[in-house]
């Protein structure tokens, strides 16, 4: 493995000339591919299908690692497999259907050391910030859809990770309850100001969630598109800076 030089304070992964393949005939979905992930920011992956968005989701998450020709750094060291500091909720919300919400989100400080008679107050906390604290009780099949993904984000997030990635985690939802959690995904970055990295296929979520949005071309994965959405601008859907990324990003991706 060559020796990756320590990434800026403010960077929490830096991406230097990944490479990975899952076979060797495709090519890969990443090819000497480079990107630097800032601390305490949202951003928000686009692209086509199988351009490398969830496959880079995943080498951050340290499920994947690529070849010795490159690497991911997190936090100023080498990632070479999963870490508690890091936490991922895919598409489908994994949910145990034996557990109650309760202890679903309890389920999230199972590898937690240190916990001990905290665990009860820290679950408690958790259900209040998502809004779940009177279905404490409830079993998943019980819950609305927005309700089982905060309750996977709050399994997530009782452990206090340092980064949370989100594999299009509300694409099953119905508009209103998209815009309800990507309201809910602010207040939490608001109390927390966690690092957050959400992969997604809708422009308009991706802009109103995300304080950077790239965008990356189809396979091997290169990127397009690298904009700031962080301002007042950006969050009004019909603004014409909000139009305008929007017209070009779908002049790219589709």
């Amino acid at each position: 493995m060559n020796v990756l030089k320590k990434t800026d304070p403010v960077d929490a992964f830096q991406v230097e000339r990944l490479t990975v393949d899952y076979d060797a005939d495709s090519g890969g979905p990443l090819q000497d591919f480079s990107l630097n992930l800032r601390q305490g920011e949202i951003t928000c992956l686009l692209g086509p299908s199988g351009c490398g968005k969830t496959t880079l989701l995943k080498t951050l998450g340290g499920f994947v690692v690529g070849r010795d020709t490159g690497g991911v750094l997190f936090e100023g060291r080498y990632l070479n497999g999963p870490t508690p500091d890091i936490v991922m909720i895919f598409q489908e919300n994994n949910l145990f259907p034996w557990l109650t919400v309760r202890g679903n989100v309890e389920f999230g400080l199972k590898f937690k050391r240190g916990v001990g008679t905290q665990k009860r107050e820290k679950v408690d906390d958790m259900l209040r910030i998502v809004g779940l604290a009177e279905a404490a009780d409830r079993y998943p099949h019980q819950l609305s859809g927005g309700m089982r993904q905060r309750t996977a984000i709050a399994r997530a997030l009782v452990s206090d990770p340092h980064v949370l990635l989100l594999d299009e985690p509300f694409s099953a939802l119905d508009i209103s309850l998209r815009r309800r959690m990507h309201t809910l995904m602010h207040d939490l970055w608001e109390k927390t100001g966690m690092t957050m990295v959400m992969v997604t296929h809708n422009i308009e979520e991706a802009l109103q969630v995300g304080h950077r949005v790239i965008v990356l071309g189809d396979r091997p994965a290169k990127v397009l598109i690298d904009a700031d959405t962080s301002a007042d601008a950006m969050k009004d859907r019909y603004s014409p800076e909000s139009l305008a990324l929007q017209q070009r990003i779908e002049s790219v991706i589709y």
